[in-house]
């Protein structure tokens, strides 16, 4: 059996997101989930968790649109002017604006509060899959919060240009922190559906323990106005549904495994 990881991100964003999250790893649609604790929704949904018997998860890292856990004037590069996290935009066209030691003051503080819930940290994530290789220096700080709490980090390299790559291994070269392989992201649709999950892994150039990467959740009001993510957290929801109902990963030799089963560097 190969084993894989099927991740869901953004835990806490909304109330229903959380739901259709626990339910989906009560029922074995997925197999992990991050934590978004950025979202004033994150103590209720680390509440819910635990309710369901749910005692750990990994930490989705937030440098954007999000009020962040550290008072703003404490972090001034990396907010605007009402107190708010930069856009997605402006963080991947001027990442050098950021200095380095408020990022690291932010992560820290959004580790503190995830674990000030009675969460088990499992593993380090970033949000758009892009805020932890915004730029080398910024990698090695999550490397650095990866090592000292003993967690692995999730492999986001694989969308930056193979002439960019170089820095980010050798980086990863220089902690002893675990990473998985490779990401399994929509590319030719515009969410995941069964066959491009099937497709990408029917590819010979997996490599490591590859990680299904899915955004699953229930539709809300209040979501749409916070993620351009809405009717596609079902579409993919059901996808990953089909997949377990018709035995996929049976078939196929698959194991659903979470960050825990990395093994040791």
């Amino acid at each position: 059996m190969q084993p894989i990881i099927i991740e869901s991100d953004d835990f806490g964003m909304t109330i229903p997101i959380s739901r259709a999250i626990i339910t989906g790893l009560k029922t074995g649609v997925i197999s992990t989930t991050n934590a978004q604790v950025t979202s004033p929704h994150f103590e209720m949904s680390a509440a819910l968790a635990q309710q369901h018997g749910i005692t750990a998860m990994g930490l989705h890292l937030v440098l954007d649109k999000d009020h962040p856990i550290s008072q703003p004037l404490t972090i001034p590069s990396l907010v605007n002017p009402a107190g708010f996290c930069h856009a997605y935009q402006t963080l991947q066209t001027h990442p050098e604006q950021l200095a380095i030691a408020d990022v690291k003051r932010e992560f820290q503080a959004q580790i503190d509060r995830f674990l000030a819930s009675g969460l088990q940290l499992t593993h380090l994530t970033s949000h758009h899959y892009f805020v932890a290789t915004l730029t080398p220096e910024i990698y090695a700080i999550v490397l650095e919060l990866a090592q000292t709490y003993h967690v692995p980090v999730r492999n986001e390299t694989a969308h930056l240009r193979p002439t960019e790559q170089a820095a980010y291994r050798l980086l990863m070269s220089e902690y002893a922190v675990l990473t998985t392989g490779t990401l399994i992201t929509a590319q030719q649709t515009p969410y995941l559906t069964p066959q491009e999950i099937k497709r990408q892994l029917t590819q010979k150039n997996l490599v490591g323990t590859p990680v299904i990467l899915s955004h699953i959740g229930y539709l809300s009001a209040e979501l749409r106005h916070k993620s351009r993510l809405t009717t596609n957290r079902l579409a993919e929801f059901n996808a990953l549904k089909t997949l377990k109902q018709t035995n996929y990963w049976d078939q196929f030799s698959w194991q659903l495994t979470d960050y825990s089963e990395l093994g040791a560097k």
